[in-house]
């Protein structure tokens, strides 16, 4: 019994194969515009249609790799268009920069900041100049806008430049509308102290501070920043001052060295 349904199995398989070679030997032996009307419907109802998905399947391809070829046009445009943009922003900045004039009898020595100095305490950046340059320690370092801070260590091709929001970096300044002066410092945050403000000065939200020219590093004159914060504690004998500085230190690209004796 086994034997017979696998024998039928096997049979059953072989069905195809003789179903082909019977309608081969037909198609022998049957006239010519038998065969060709059988040739016109194989090519209309079964070769046609796979001629037509491999067009479409063609076009998909060729489709999808102009779609490659665009985005990449797409991204070298958008990449030339933010070069442009950028472009535009540094000559602002240069032409900027070009118009600063200390009015002193001090050289400014343009320099670009290149890298961060790691530290969790420290915050400096690394400029592109150095000893060759007539860098020096505790130079000042400023921009259009004002005071960045000073350097603090140099090789002969770059410096280390200990930034105004450093713990250890501190200004003598002045308040431009009552003269109050004070010491400028970081305690944390994104605004500096003004302290031993005396309390009895008329400090008011909204002043400019600048450096008074005393502690032999900063010239005076350099803007620091504006009150932004003006209280009198009870029982003390000096201001709450907080300023806030005129230079964005997150957005530092190129900057100044202050030399002095030219």
């Amino acid at each position: 019994m086994i034997s017979s349904i696998t024998h039928f199995m096997k049979s059953r398989q072989l069905l195809p194969v003789i179903a082909i070679l019977f309608a081969s030997i037909v198609l022998v032996f049957m006239p010519q515009t038998v065969k060709i009307s059988i040739s016109g419907v194989f090519t209309r109802f079964i070769y046609s249609p796979f001629n037509q998905l491999d067009d479409f399947l063609l076009g998909i391809t060729r489709a999808k790799g102009e779609n490659v070829t665009l985005k990449e046009k797409l991204v070298g445009v958008s990449m030339k268009a933010s070069q442009f943009t950028e472009d535009h922003y540094e000559n602002n900045r240069l032409r900027r920069m070009l118009g600063f004039d200390l009015q002193l009898p001090h050289s400014l020595v343009p320099a670009e900041v290149i890298g961060l100095r790691p530290g969790l305490m420290s915050k400096s950046v690394v400029i592109n100049i150095g000893s060759k340059n007539g860098i020096q320690r505790n130079m000042p370092v400023v921009t259009a806008d004002g005071i960045v801070g000073k350097t603090i260590e140099v090789s002969p091709t770059t410096a280390i430049v200990q930034l105004l929001i450093d713990h250890n970096c501190k200004v003598s300044a002045i308040d431009q509308n009552t003269r109050a002066m004070g010491i400028i410092r970081w305690r944390g945050g994104k605004y500096l102290e003004m302290g031993d403000v005396p309390i009895e000065s008329h400090i008011a939200v909204g002043d400019s501070v600048i450096s008074s020219g005393l502690g032999g590093i900063f010239p005076p004159s350099l803007m620091v920043g504006t009150v932004i914060f003006s209280h009198d504690e009870a029982g003390t004998l000096f201001k709450d001052v907080f300023i806030k500085p005129s230079v964005d230190f997150s957005t530092l690209e190129e900057v100044f060295v202050v030399i002095y004796g030219e």
